[in-house]
């Protein structure tokens, strides 16, 4: 059943509520579950929604040239060689010990982030070859530096699961022009930010053996939001698992995941994506029990045996992410024009 504009903006208000308070109560618990039950499902229809789209790559809507093809198939095989680099330094780090630096991992994940901006905001040759060109130069100067890695890690976690999310409320609420809408983006801000205004005491939140060694692959994140926030160093494990601060990060981290995974199911009446073939629902539902089997055997080979679709689903969703924050300037000038004009008007009109 289609769900209108208004029952779905409340819908995710509810499923924002709840994402919130569970990220409360139970932070690690809750990411480790969404990220292991609700994330490999999302990966694979994500992807396979993005295929029958284009990947959104060219013009929203309408027919795509030849060469708007070709390029597309270019940046394709971009992500693909992107996704070998970073399988095989996975490969050397984990069953080699012998991890290789980054450096080109990093590099190439820019170039199809910088690349999927030209395939949908940038139409001339001549200006993609100078934006290609540009971009390699700052990556050779820029690659020493500190942030240099730490961008592209923000990038594939949180800028994807919280910042893009927002984007697409904040594109949804300015094009329905409804309170619902509006709703929907307080609400979301709101529960953002209510991490770190409400604090419940720590004393006596344990986090038990079990979740701690699952969540080790993650620990990065905590620690570096840690940095970011000026909360702490992120050096210690009770830092992580029991301060006030590592308890106030690890609940912003729980919240976005869990509610990006399930904004995404909640708009399935909307933007159908289950609308596939019977062969490829079959594929899906099989790749996504197989996982779950694997998370429950060990969480660990799961984040190992799941790395690529992670990984590949959050690039193939930059065409779309650069889309969004275009469709977001337009409607904000079209807002401001609407602004001018009804101050125009006079009030009796009105």
């Amino acid at each position: 059943m289609m769900m209108s504009t208004d029952q779905l903006n409340y819908l995710n208000v509810g499923l924002m509520l709840l994402s919130c308070v569970a990220a409360f109560a139970f932070p690690f618990e809750l990411f480790l579950f969404s990220y292991a039950v609700l994330g490999p499902l999302h990966y694979l229809t994500e992807i396979s929604w993005l295929h029958d789209r284009n990947y959104f790559a060219g013009e929203a809507g309408g027919k795509r040239s030849q060469r708007e093809r070709r390029a597309v198939r270019h940046w394709l095989l971009l992500v693909t060689a992107t996704m070998v680099v970073l399988l095989y330094g996975l490969f050397t780090e984990k069953a080699l010990g012998e991890p290789i630096s980054p450096g080109w991992e990093i590099a190439m994940f820019y170039l199809v982030f910088v690349t999927a901006a030209l395939l949908t905001l940038v139409k001339d040759t001549r200006a993609r070859v100078a934006v290609i060109l540009l971009a390699l130069v700052s990556l050779g100067i820029f690659n020493a530096s500190s942030y240099y890695a730490l961008l592209a890690f923000f990038l594939v976690t949180i800028i994807h699961v919280l910042v893009f999310t927002g984007a697409f409320i904040l594109l949804g609420s300015l094009r329905g022009r409804s309170m619902s809408g509006l709703l929907s983006l307080a609400v979301f801000i709101l529960c953002s930010l209510s991490f770190f205004v409400y604090l419940p005491d720590a004393t006596g939140h344990t986090v038990g053996e079990y979740v701690r060694n699952s969540h080790g692959s993650f620990r990065t994140l905590n620690e570096q939001l840690l940095r970011l926030f000026r909360l702490g160093t992120g050096a210690s494990t009770e830092e992580i698992y029991q301060s006030s601060a590592g308890l106030m990060v690890m609940r912003l981290i729980a919240f976005a995941y869990t509610y990006h995974y399930l904004n995404w199911f909640s708009k399935t009446s909307v933007i159908r994506w289950h609308e596939i073939p019977r062969r490829r629902t079959a594929l899906i539902a099989s790749l996504w029990l197989a996982s779950l089997a694997v998370y429950a055997y060990s969480y660990a080979a799961g984040m190992a045996a799941l790395y690529f679709l992670s990984i590949l689903h959050v690039m193939l969703e930059f065409p779309l992410n650069h889309q969004t924050f275009a469709a977001i300037g337009r409607e904000l000038r079209a807002l401001k024009g609407w602004e001018r004009t009804a101050s125009r008007v006079p009030e009796n009109v009105r």
